[in-house]
């Protein structure tokens, strides 16, 4: 996908700050350089501990599901590329994989934490991380090419 189709979603301005831009096997082994790449980008945009805690986690839950789900039945290894930028009232993480599945996050039905509890769930909570953990959760599946998922936490 190229930076002006990135660029071109949801009226994003290419004024914007490239705080980072990276390709990556999308192998659980490259989930730590992603999420300290969040962190340090994160911590030079000015925000706080407690939201950079939660970008990080929010990413790193949507990398570990690409992975765990979209890639786990393709023989080859598939990239995962990861955008960081800082608009005036934003910090925004894009991550696209090039997965044939369509997985609409932002549309997702997320178990409520309550239910999760009382279940005694293990495992289940990614969504509810991602779209709880960032203030707009925006998806879009380009048809042959993978999903774009971006990532907003407004800065304060």
């Amino acid at each position: 996908m190229s930076d002006q189709a990135l660029s071109s979603h949801n009226g994003s301005s290419p004024q914007g700050r490239r705080l980072g831009h990276f390709r990556t096997p999308g192998t659980p082994q490259s989930l730590p350089l992603i999420r300290q790449s969040v962190v340090d980008a994160a911590t030079q945009c000015g925000l706080g501990d407690e939201d950079i805690a939660k970008m990080e986690m929010a990413v790193g839950e949507a990398c570990t599901n690409i992975i765990e789900h979209s890639y786990s039945t393709h023989p080859q290894n598939l990239d995962i590329e990861i955008h960081i930028q800082q608009y005036q009232d934003r910090f925004e993480v894009v991550i696209l994989d090039f997965s044939s599945i369509n997985f609409a996050v932002d549309a997702a039905v997320q178990v409520g934490l309550d239910d999760y509890i009382a279940t005694q769930r293990r495992r289940g909570l990614g969504l509810y991380i991602i779209q709880t953990f960032v203030d707009k959760v925006e998806h879009r599946f380009i048809c042959g090419q993978g999903n774009e998922l971006r990532l907003t936490k407004f800065l304060h």
